[in-house]
């Protein structure tokens, strides 16, 4: 048995796993890391990447739009819905940040009142 129940759960008296590594550990191999690639070699690694995303690599497109603009939060837009908000002038942003704006000022005026 692994010290689970039949649900998969920890049963009582399982004393766990290893758990995540001591800090020294993590740093000794954050350190490797940084010894083994310093600026000058990940430079050449993001150019390289560069270089094949232009040249039509989507893994190299993925890697670099993950670093540079972060993995999307839901799905994007559609064109058509593009089209309309920009046909509309609905920026949905501004709709979001005034939102959050008259949010903020309703709770500020239930607080003084």
């Amino acid at each position: 048995m692994d010290g689970r129940d039949g649900r998969g759960r920890f049963a009582p008296g399982n004393v766990g796993g290893p758990g995540r590594p001591r800090r020294d550990t993590e740093r000794a191999y954050l350190s490797a890391l940084a010894e083994a690639c310093p600026p000058e070699r990940w430079r050449a690694i993001v150019q390289r990447a560069v270089t094949d995303a232009e040249g039509g690599d989507a893994k190299a497109r993925e890697w670099l739009g993950t670093y540079l603009l972060g993995k999307p939060a839901g799905e994007a837009p559609t064109l058509h819905a593009l089209a309309v908000q920009e046909a509309t002038g609905h920026d949905p942003v501004q709709a979001a940040v005034a939102m959050a704006r008259r949010l903020d000022e309703h709770l500020r005026e239930l607080g003084a009142g």
